[in-house]
Protein backbone atom coordinates (compact mmCIF):
# COMPACT_ATOMS: atom_id res chain seq x y z
CA UNK A 1 0.00 0.00 0.00
CA UNK A 2 1.36 3.55 -1.11
CA UNK A 3 1.03 6.36 0.93
CA UNK A 4 1.94 9.64 -0.50
CA UNK A 5 0.41 13.15 -1.54
CA UNK A 6 -1.59 13.40 -4.33
CA UNK A 7 -1.34 17.42 -6.08
CA UNK A 8 -4.61 16.66 -8.03
CA UNK A 9 -6.58 15.37 -5.14
CA UNK A 10 -5.43 18.29 -2.69
CA UNK A 11 -6.12 21.07 -5.72
CA UNK A 12 -9.75 19.59 -6.28
CA UNK A 13 -9.87 19.99 -2.44
CA UNK A 14 -8.50 23.66 -2.77
CA UNK A 15 -11.45 24.10 -5.47
CA UNK A 16 -13.81 23.04 -3.28
CA UNK A 17 -13.68 25.22 -0.42
CA UNK A 18 -16.17 27.91 -0.46
CA UNK A 19 -14.94 31.34 -1.37
CA UNK A 20 -15.75 33.21 1.94
CA UNK A 21 -13.06 30.43 3.59
CA UNK A 22 -10.50 31.26 1.30
CA UNK A 23 -11.03 34.95 2.05
CA UNK A 24 -10.62 34.36 5.43
CA UNK A 25 -7.13 32.46 5.01
CA UNK A 26 -6.14 34.81 2.88
CA UNK A 27 -6.62 37.40 5.28
CA UNK A 28 -5.23 35.15 8.19
CA UNK A 29 -1.79 34.77 6.42
CA UNK A 30 -1.35 38.58 5.35
CA UNK A 31 -2.19 39.44 8.89
CA UNK A 32 0.33 36.84 10.29
CA UNK A 33 2.91 38.37 7.84
CA UNK A 34 2.19 41.61 8.31
CA UNK A 35 3.09 40.73 12.26
CA UNK A 36 6.19 39.50 11.24
CA UNK A 37 7.61 41.67 9.37
CA UNK A 38 6.39 44.43 11.79
CA UNK A 39 7.91 42.66 14.45
CA UNK A 40 11.15 41.80 12.99
CA UNK A 41 12.22 44.80 10.63
CA UNK A 42 9.96 47.48 11.41
CA UNK A 43 10.08 47.92 15.26
CA UNK A 44 14.00 48.26 15.33
CA UNK A 45 13.87 50.62 12.64
CA UNK A 46 11.24 52.61 14.96
CA UNK A 47 13.44 52.40 17.95
CA UNK A 48 16.05 52.86 15.98
CA UNK A 49 14.84 56.73 14.47
CA UNK A 50 13.12 56.90 18.19
CA UNK A 51 16.59 56.89 19.48
CA UNK A 52 18.51 59.15 16.44
CA UNK A 53 15.47 61.42 17.26
CA UNK A 54 16.76 61.97 21.21
CA UNK A 55 20.14 62.34 20.61
CA UNK A 56 19.19 64.81 17.88
CA UNK A 57 17.36 67.10 20.09
CA UNK A 58 20.37 66.29 22.95
CA UNK A 59 23.02 67.61 20.97
CA UNK A 60 20.77 70.35 19.36
CA UNK A 61 20.48 71.96 22.73
CA UNK A 62 23.95 71.48 23.57
CA UNK A 63 24.85 73.77 20.54
CA UNK A 64 22.09 76.17 21.39
CA UNK A 65 23.86 76.01 24.87
CA UNK A 66 27.38 76.78 23.16
CA UNK A 67 26.32 79.22 20.70
CA UNK A 68 24.75 81.15 23.34
CA UNK A 69 27.72 80.92 25.37
CA UNK A 70 29.66 81.76 22.50
CA UNK A 71 27.79 85.33 21.21
CA UNK A 72 27.89 85.96 24.90
CA UNK A 73 31.47 85.95 25.53
CA UNK A 74 32.25 89.27 25.36
CA UNK A 75 29.41 90.16 27.65
CA UNK A 76 30.92 87.65 30.07
CA UNK A 77 34.77 88.46 29.72
CA UNK A 78 33.28 91.97 30.48
CA UNK A 79 31.29 91.10 33.74
CA UNK A 80 34.47 88.85 34.18
CA UNK A 81 36.62 91.89 34.62
CA UNK A 82 34.01 94.02 36.67
CA UNK A 83 33.93 91.39 39.40
CA UNK A 84 37.77 90.78 39.59
CA UNK A 85 37.90 95.34 39.51
CA UNK A 86 35.29 95.11 42.51
CA UNK A 87 37.55 92.48 44.33
CA UNK A 88 40.68 94.52 44.22
CA UNK A 89 38.82 97.05 45.22
CA UNK A 90 36.88 95.26 48.38
CA UNK A 91 40.59 93.94 48.94
CA UNK A 92 41.54 97.88 49.28
CA UNK A 93 39.34 98.53 51.93
CA UNK A 94 39.75 94.82 54.03
CA UNK A 95 42.70 93.22 53.00
CA UNK A 96 44.08 89.62 53.68
CA UNK A 97 46.86 90.47 55.84
CA UNK A 98 47.27 93.22 58.51
CA UNK A 99 50.08 95.47 56.40
CA UNK A 100 50.85 97.70 59.75
CA UNK A 101 54.00 99.55 57.42
CA UNK A 102 51.03 100.66 55.24
CA UNK A 103 48.81 101.63 57.60
CA UNK A 104 50.74 103.57 59.19
CA UNK A 105 52.01 105.51 56.43
CA UNK A 106 48.84 106.14 55.21
CA UNK A 107 47.83 107.38 58.45
CA UNK A 108 51.55 109.67 58.64
CA UNK A 109 50.56 110.88 55.15
CA UNK A 110 46.87 112.39 56.25
CA UNK A 111 48.90 113.98 59.69
CA UNK A 112 51.54 115.45 57.20
CA UNK A 113 48.71 116.84 55.40
CA UNK A 114 46.43 117.91 58.31
CA UNK A 115 49.69 119.45 59.82
CA UNK A 116 49.09 117.43 62.78
CA UNK A 117 52.30 116.00 64.65
CA UNK A 118 52.06 112.27 65.15
CA UNK A 119 54.02 111.08 68.62
CA UNK A 120 52.49 107.13 68.47
CA UNK A 121 51.59 104.79 67.13
CA UNK A 122 50.81 101.65 68.49
CA UNK A 123 48.78 98.21 66.61
CA UNK A 124 47.07 96.11 69.21
CA UNK A 125 46.29 92.24 69.28
CA UNK A 126 44.43 91.12 66.14
CA UNK A 127 40.45 90.34 67.46
CA UNK A 128 38.57 87.95 65.17
CA UNK A 129 35.10 87.94 64.20
CA UNK A 130 33.07 85.87 61.81
CA UNK A 131 34.38 86.63 58.29
CA UNK A 132 37.07 89.80 59.32
CA UNK A 133 39.33 90.40 62.26
CA UNK A 134 39.58 93.81 64.21
CA UNK A 135 43.01 95.52 64.05
CA UNK A 136 42.72 98.52 66.86
CA UNK A 137 45.61 100.79 67.22
CA UNK A 138 46.39 103.93 69.37
CA UNK A 139 47.67 106.79 68.00
CA UNK A 140 48.82 110.27 70.12
CA UNK A 141 48.89 113.73 68.20
CA UNK A 142 49.15 117.19 68.67
CA UNK A 143 47.96 120.47 66.78
CA UNK A 144 45.58 122.76 66.15
CA UNK A 145 41.97 122.32 67.40
CA UNK A 146 40.70 122.60 63.47
CA UNK A 147 43.85 120.40 62.19
CA UNK A 148 42.29 117.43 64.77
CA UNK A 149 39.02 117.68 63.03
CA UNK A 150 40.96 117.23 59.86
CA UNK A 151 42.67 114.58 60.21
CA UNK A 152 39.74 112.77 61.66
CA UNK A 153 37.87 113.33 58.27
CA UNK A 154 40.88 112.36 56.35
CA UNK A 155 41.27 109.08 58.08
CA UNK A 156 37.64 108.64 57.46
CA UNK A 157 38.46 109.32 53.72
CA UNK A 158 41.31 106.74 53.44
CA UNK A 159 40.69 103.50 51.09
CA UNK A 160 41.14 101.07 53.74
CA UNK A 161 38.05 101.01 56.18
CA UNK A 162 39.37 103.02 59.51
CA UNK A 163 36.82 103.85 61.86
CA UNK A 164 38.13 105.99 64.95
CA UNK A 165 36.16 104.57 67.93
CA UNK A 166 37.20 106.58 71.10
CA UNK A 167 39.62 109.82 71.27
CA UNK A 168 40.65 112.21 74.32
CA UNK A 169 41.53 115.77 73.73
CA UNK A 170 43.50 118.35 76.28
CA UNK A 171 44.59 121.65 75.68
CA UNK A 172 47.95 123.32 76.22
CA UNK A 173 49.60 126.24 75.78
CA UNK A 174 48.65 130.03 76.09
CA UNK A 175 44.99 131.16 74.76
CA UNK A 176 46.12 133.19 72.24
CA UNK A 177 47.97 129.94 71.02
CA UNK A 178 46.64 126.79 71.83
CA UNK A 179 47.43 123.28 70.78
CA UNK A 180 45.91 120.30 71.48
CA UNK A 181 46.88 117.19 72.59
CA UNK A 182 45.17 114.09 71.70
CA UNK A 183 44.94 110.86 71.87
CA UNK A 184 42.58 108.31 70.14
CA UNK A 185 42.22 104.83 69.94
CA UNK A 186 41.06 103.29 65.97
CA UNK A 187 40.28 100.36 64.12
CA UNK A 188 41.13 98.56 60.85
CA UNK A 189 39.98 95.55 59.01
CA UNK A 190 41.38 92.27 58.11
CA UNK A 191 38.95 89.88 55.69
CA UNK A 192 39.75 86.30 57.00
CA UNK A 193 39.87 83.53 53.75
CA UNK A 194 39.00 81.23 56.64
CA UNK A 195 36.28 81.42 59.47
CA UNK A 196 38.32 81.61 62.84
CA UNK A 197 37.75 78.03 64.98
CA UNK A 198 35.62 78.61 67.64
CA UNK A 199 37.76 77.63 71.12
CA UNK A 200 36.84 74.10 72.47
CA UNK A 201 34.00 73.97 75.12
CA UNK A 202 34.78 73.70 78.95
CA UNK A 203 33.29 69.86 79.17
CA UNK A 204 35.41 69.23 76.15
CA UNK A 205 38.48 70.81 78.10
CA UNK A 206 37.81 68.28 80.85
CA UNK A 207 36.81 65.19 78.63
CA UNK A 208 40.08 65.35 77.91
CA UNK A 209 42.62 62.68 79.24
CA UNK A 210 45.24 64.14 81.67
CA UNK A 211 48.56 64.78 80.17
CA UNK A 212 51.22 62.45 81.46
Amino acid sequence: MKIGIDPKSIGKKIIRIPKIYKLIIILVLNIVVFGLIFHFILTPQFETKNKLISEYQTLKKDLDRLVTIKNNMEKYRKEYAQLQEMLRGMLRQLPETKDIPNLLRNVTNVGEETRLKLKFFEPKQLQNKDFYAELPFEIKFSGPYHNVAYFFDGIRRLERIINITSFSLVGTGPMTKTSIEGVCTARAYVYLKEAPKAPPKKDEKSAQPPKK
